[in-house]
């Protein structure tokens, strides 16, 4: 039955804007149920829409998988660092992690569906994870480039390490939330985490 005669159905909107409607439900799905448990037609279900108009733009689900990977990662890549800034050290890193905190906030839906992938690793999980490391590797350049870290810094785990502080948040929000009031992605918890990722990363915690 097509979408638009099923009364249970809401509509799909605009013609142009259905791949990115497509391509949200299934964030949602994949994030809830997981990649491997979730069917194209529990997808459309969820977005509203028919299995063959699914079909229509993404003829097989590892095609949707990609469309998604590409929303993730160019939601990422919003956290650049001016390699020409006249900004000292201190500026950098607090801008670049002020920058991911708001990306965290305003796309909640795209962290869930981040760490569901991660954590059934595979494919999907593998190219999530290399796409950060090398926005990772990208700052971390940018930063070495200017002189702002210093000589004996290891650069795999110089770049690995804040990663790691920032993925694993992403992952263990679950738990992390048991713990703090309310929202991980609320604007106060978020901009409390950002400024103790900032200061681990750039004092460390110890005198």
């Amino acid at each position: 039955m097509d979408d638009a005669s099923n009364p249970r159905m809401p509509k799909a909107g605009p013609k142009a804007a259905r791949p990115a409607q497509i391509r949200d439900a299934a964030m949602k799905c994949f994030a809830e149920n997981g990649i491997a448990s979730t069917s194209l037609r529990s997808i459309a279900e969820a977005a509203g829409v028919s299995l063959g108009l699914i079909q229509h733009y993404f003829a097989t689900k590892s095609q949707l998988i990609e469309a998604i990977d590409s929303r993730v990662l160019s939601v990422f890549a919003q956290v650049q660092v001016d390699p020409l800034s006249e900004a000292g050290a201190d500026e950098r890193v607090s801008d670049a992690g002020s920058q991911l905190a708001a990306v965290m906030s305003e796309n909640p839906d795209v962290m869930d569906y981040v760490a569901r992938a991660l954590a059934e690793r595979g494919g999907v999980g593998n190219t999530i994870f290399d796409g950060f490391f090398a926005i990772s590797a990208q700052q971390g350049a940018a930063f070495a480039a200017q002189g702002l870290t210093p000589d004996d810094l290891d650069p795999l785990w110089g770049n690995m390490l804040p990663l790691i502080l920032r993925v694993g948040t992403i992952m263990l929000r679950q738990h992390i939330e048991r713990h703090v009031d309310g929202s991980l992605y609320e604007p106060e918890q978020i901009c409390r985490w950002d400024a103790a990722v900032t200061r681990l990363i750039r004092e460390g915690q110890m005198k």
